[in-house]
C-alpha cells in the first residue's frame, strides 16, 4: 500500500517540476519580448530625435550604448531563468546523456553570461 502513495507522489512532483519549468520558459519569452520591445522603441526615439537635432549628432553613440547595456542586461537575466528551467527538466530524467547535454547547455550559457557581463562592463 506505500506503492502507491508513492507513484502519487512521484506523478505530482514530476507535473509540478514539468509545470515550472515550462512557466519558466515562457517567462524567458516574455522578458525577451519585453526587452526587444523596449530596444526597438528605444532605438526609434533616438533616431527621431537625432532627425530633429542635426547638431548634437555626438549624443547618440552614448544613448545606444546605454540602450545596449540595458538589453544585455535583461538577456542575462533571461538566460539565468533558462539554466533553472534546464535543471529542472534534468532532475525529471536524471540519465547520464541527459545530464551530459545539461552541463553543456550550462557551461554555453556560463561563456554567454560571461561575455555579455564583460561587455557590460565595456573590457
Amino acid at each position: 500500500m506505500v506503492e502507491p502513495t508513492e507513484n502519487a507522489a512521484e506523478v505530482f512532483l514530476e507535473q509540478l517540476i514539468g509545470y515550472t519549468s515550462f512557466a519558466l520558459e515562457i517567462i524567458v519569452a516574455i522578458i525577451i519580448i519585453i526587452i526587444v520591445g523596449i530596444a526597438l522603441a528605444g532605438l526609434v526615439r533616438i533616431f527621431l530625435s537625432s532627425l530633429k537635432k542635426k547638431e548634437e549628432g555626438q549624443q547618440r553613440p552614448v544613448l545606444v550604448h546605454q540602450l545596449v547595456i540595458r538589453m544585455l542586461r535583461g538577456l542575462l537575466i533571461a538566460l539565468d531563468f533558462l539554466v533553472a528551467a534546464d535543471i529542472l527538466k534534468t532532475i525529471l530524467v536524471p540519465s547520464a546523456n541527459e545530464l551530459a547535454i545539461l552541463v553543456i547547455i550550462v557551461v554555453i550559457r556560463i561563456l554567454l553570461s560571461w561575455s555579455l557581463s564583460k561587455e557590460i562592463e565595456g573590457k
